[in-house]
């Protein structure tokens, strides 16, 4: 028997790909670029953490190192140099809706300092809340006296 479709049902497989498209297909597109998002930000915020931490442990405390020749960082310059690296590692990286910050500097020993940074990322998805990511970087000063 041949089977011939009514004119009331033609057109109905059309109703449930959009409804497909609409619910499923979109949205997944949509995180998936989010996700991409949270990822290239982590990448660019552990880069920023960690030239900052370079930067602070490259801070000598000069006058105890020409009196003593003991190496450690000057925390106050240490925290300057890091303030300056970090924010001229995230300028213009082009990432929409991110608010990066440097968050702490402490000192692990005299010679090693820790940096942590954080960043807000706003999802493209609507209503979802702000994605924050924390990075910690760590970096031990390198000065041989001569």
């Amino acid at each position: 028997m041949k089977r011939t479709f009514r004119n009331g049902e033609r057109g109905q497989t059309m109703a449930y790909f959009v409804i497909v498209l609409t619910f499923v297909v979109i949205p997944l597109a949509v995180l998936t670029v989010d996700i991409v998002r949270a990822l290239y930000l982590h990448a660019q915020l552990q880069a920023a953490a960690d030239a900052a931490c370079e930067a602070a442990a490259q801070a000598l405390d000069t006058p105890t190192f020409v009196r003593t020749g003991a190496r450690q960082i000057n925390l106050g310059l240490g925290a300057s140099y890091a303030a300056q690296a970090f924010s001229g590692t995230v300028a213009n990286k082009g990432i929409v809706g991110y608010s990066p910050a440097l968050t702490g500097i402490s000192l692990l020993s005299p010679t090693v300092a820790r940096c942590t940074a954080s960043a807000g990322l706003k999802l493209l998805i609507p209503s979802s809340p702000t994605l924050n990511v924390h990075v910690v970087a760590v970096s031990e000063m390198r000065v041989n006296r001569r």
